[in-house]
């Protein structure tokens, strides 16, 4: 199975290499008004990738915050519940007066 991965990955990896180098073509770029810059249209793509991932990353900050915070929480809950469970469980001490048997007639 990490075999069929690895050459998934570089399957990807191929495609990648190769839409970059048929994608080398200048392009005039806006980013304010008047003023114009002419880049590879690959950096472009590469740059609004990298900037894509860097908002998906901080979107998902917030909640991954929440859910560690939510997870330190229940291993407390866990370790507390398990202490507890430890404790219920001991015997009691048994007195020595009570420890020969009572024979009955």
């Amino acid at each position: 199975m990490k075999l069929i991965a690895l050459l998934v990955k570089i399957l990807i990896l191929l495609f990648f290499i190769v839409l970059a180098v048929f994608n080398t073509h200048s392009v005039p770029f806006s980013w304010l008004p008047g003023s114009q810059i002419t880049l590879p249209l690959i950096v472009l793509l590469l740059a609004f990738f990298v900037i894509g991932a860097l908002f998906g990353v901080l979107a998902m900050f917030g909640r991954l915050l929440t859910l560690r915070n939510e997870n330190n929480r229940l291993r407390a809950e866990v370790k507390k519940n398990a202490r507890v469970a430890r404790e219920e469980i001991t015997p009691p001490a048994v007195p020595a007066a009570s420890a020969h048997p009572v024979v009955k007639e």
